[in-house]
């Protein structure tokens, strides 16, 4: 068993990190891994904050990998492919693995957000990214014909 307290040293993370010319702005959102510390392998943990302004990532789908969002400080946009739905604090979103349903997160508002994102780990993952010249693999970032994108450095390194 492994204990963790707040304000443990964990470290927190700037994100997302996308390949130019997808890269999006900075500061627009921070996040902190919950599950990396306690070398939990088999799904993902994250503390994310959503700065006023901010979009999670760029909008994608997982062919191989579940995902899970729970709200639990602001109001965010949820927005998949042209459906725009508004969340509070304990509203939850899930995504299916496989399911071509394009999404990211939105902070409409003037306050941060903040919400847990919990994802299953899957080697065979692809990420999509609907119209744009990307795929996010176990690798890295690719062309869509599979030529790698130069490796991004980690906000961290």
């Amino acid at each position: 068993m492994a204990v963790f307290r707040n304000g443990s040293g964990t470290p927190v993370t700037p994100g997302p990190a996308y390949p130019a010319p997808y890269t999006m702005p900075g500061g627009a959102l921070t996040y902190t891994h919950l599950s990396d510390p306690g070398g939990l392998t088999q799904f993902g943990i994250a503390l994310e904050t959503l700065h006023p302004g901010g979009q999670s990532s760029q909008m994608h789908w997982e062919s191989h990998e579940d995902e899970f969002c729970y709200l639990l400080q602001g109001e965010l946009t949820v927005v998949e492919d042209d459906e725009e739905i508004i969340i509070h604090p304990g509203d939850w979103v899930c995504w299916k693995a496989g399911e071509p349903v394009a999404h990211c997160l939105r902070n409409h508002t003037e306050a941060p957000a903040t919400y847990l994102i919990l994802g299953s780990r899957d080697e065979r993952n692809i990420c999509t990214y609907p119209g744009l010249d990307m795929l996010g693999t176990a690798n890295g970032h690719t062309h869509l014909d599979g030529t790698p994108y130069p490796r991004q450095p980690k906000p961290e390194e």
